[in-house]
Parts: C-alpha cells; sequence; structure tokens
C-alpha cells in the first residue's frame, strides 16, 4: 500500500469513557488519511472493570471490526486490538483473555499503581504522579509488563511526563532499555501528548497546549538500542482520528526517526518514514 498512514491506538464507545461507534471511528480516520488503523478499545479487567470492554461484549466488538472490515475493505487496512492493563498479579487473567480472542495487536499499558499505604494512583491524577512512593512503584510494574512476555507493545509509559520533570522520568527509565531490548516488544509514540493537560511546574496548575509526551530525549536512546516503535493517536472520539500522528513525525524525524511499525496477526510489520504520507496529511491541516 503506498502512501501509508498508521494509527495503532484508538478506542470507541466500547470503551465506555470514550465515544462514536466503530463504523463511525473507522470513517473518521479514513476522512483523516489513515490508511492503517488498529483498533483498541480497553479490555476487560478486574479493576475499573466497568469503565472498559465488558466481557459479554467481546464478541460483539471483534464482529463490530470484522464486519467493517469488509464494509471498507480497500479504503483502509483494518485491525484487531486491544489495549489490555498491567498490575502485578493480574497476569493469568490477561493471558486467559489473549488465549480467547485472536487478534493483530495487543497494547499492554498501566494506568493504575498500588502504592505502599495500598492506595490506587491513577495515571492522570497528575498531583500525586511526583511521589516516590508512586515513581518506584510505576518503574517497577513497567519492568514486570515487560518481562511478562503478553505484550506486542507497551503504551504510553511516558504519559507521566505531563507531571514530572523529563531528566526525572529519564533517570528512572533508563535501566529499563535493557529489558525493553530483551522483550522485543515496541515502544509506542503516543500522540494524546500533543492534546492532553500538564502541570505548569512554576504554579502547579493544569495548562492545555504544550508537548508533554513523547519523550524526544528518551526517543534518541530508543532509537540508538534499535527499539521498534509503534504510533497512535489514542483518540477516543472520532474527531481525534489519526490525531497528532503527521505533527509528531514530523517533529520526530529530524531527531533520527527512519521506521515505524504496526502489527498484523501478533507479527511486526516495519515501515519506512519515507513510505508514509506524513508530510500530505501535515499540509492539509
Amino acid at each position: 500500500m503506498e502512501g501509508r498512514m498508521i494509527d495503532s491506538h484508538c478506542h470507541s464507545f466500547y470503551s465506555k469513557h470514550a465515544v462514536g461507534t466503530i463504523d463511525e471511528l473507522v470513517c473518521a480516520s479514513i476522512a483523516a488519511g489513515v490508511t492503517v488503523l488498529t483498533i483498541t478499545d480497553h479490555a476487560p479487567f478486574p479493576v475499573d472493570a466497568q469503565n472498559r470492554l465488558l466481557e459479554a461484549e467481546l464478541e460483539r466488538y471483534f464482529a463490530d471490526i470484522d464486519k467493517a472490515q469488509q464494509t471498507y475493505k480497500g479504503e483502509i487496512t483494518l485491525l484487531r486490538g486491544l489495549e489490555l492493563d498491567y498490575m502485578p498479579g493480574t497476569e493469568r487473567y490477561n493471558r486467559q483473555l489473549l488465549a480467547h480472542y485472536p487478534m493483530d495487536f495487543v497494547i499492554g499499558s498501566i494506568h493504575y499503581v498500588t502504592v505502599a499505604d495500598k492506595a490506587m494512583v491513577k495515571v492522570w491524577e497528575l498531583p500525586r504522579l511526583a511521589a516516590a512512593s508512586f515513581l518506584d512503584k510505576y518503574f517497577a510494574q513497567l519492568e514486570a509488563l515487560l518481562e511478562s512476555q503478553l505484550f506486542d507493545a507497551v503504551g504510553h509509559a511516558d504519559t507521566l511526563l505531563r507531571a514530572i520533570p523529563e531528566d526525572v522520568f529519564l533517570r528512572r527509565f533508563e535501566p529499563l532499555i535493557t529489558p525493553l531490548v530483551r522483550s522485543g516488544i515496541a515502544y509506542e509514540l503516543n500522540a494524546s501528548g500533543l492534546r492532553k493537560s500538564s502541570l505548569d511546574p512554576t504554579t502547579g496548575k493544569e495548562v492545555t497546549g504544550r508537548w508533554s509526551y513523547p519523550s524526544r530525549a528518551l526517543l534518541e536512546k530508543l532509537l540508538e538500542n534499535n527499539v521498534p516503535l509503534t504510533i497512535g493517536s489514542d483518540a477516543h472520539d472520532p474527531r481525534d482520528a489519526g490525531a497528532g500522528i503527521a505533527e509528531l513525525l514530523a517533529a520526530l524525524r529530524p531527531l533520527g526517526l527512519q521506521s515505524l511499525c504496526y502489527y498484523q496477526q501478533r507479527q511486526r510489520i516495519d515501515v519506512l518514514l519515507n513510505d508514509l504520507q506524513f508530510h500530505a496529511a501535515l499540509a492539509s491541516r
């Protein structure tokens, strides 16, 4: 397929905190210039169980994607995916889920961290992310995610940059580069960091319009270690289909980014940036 634009992370109404049907999401993605789309709604999970796909909905979810594959055949390559949560002790649950539903791509993400006092911190609770007790647990959990061998990519690992300085994040993440390389899984360049709020380091208040993640400095280290990279809009609304991808690639290519990957039947497919249409997509916005 010539001139591909890849979006390997997006959500529909099945995620409960997102909106739009599968059909609406696909149509919006086509309109945005996306030609390879993986739908990755939040998988069932014991934590926050009502704010995501329910187990009873999985058959219908995948059937909706399969139907859209046929409806829009020739217009877009549409792939089946899920974004799974990872917490210590959930490996068996996730493994059983993956065994029952064949798919193309599986993201492993951390949204919830139980800290020393057994209180749960969510990664969007920005004022709580700088605490050492949270950071200790988050990066230990991230290392365990990499070692679990359950996932094809790790999702938005640098979302903490919404609330902590980049040097703090890098110092914590650098020991995980070796486990990341050893795991063979991809690292996600998540474009939602261009849209989401972040904490102003001076006032401590949330502000918008600032690039928080992905980390440019970390990208250089990932490229040095030949870590495969996926990219996704992380859209939760059809209006954000493909959002930020062209802008992200235009900004990161000068840093040495030369290729991306996506997954089909859990197998990695590498694509050179020269084969992507992000220049055209950027010019059209």
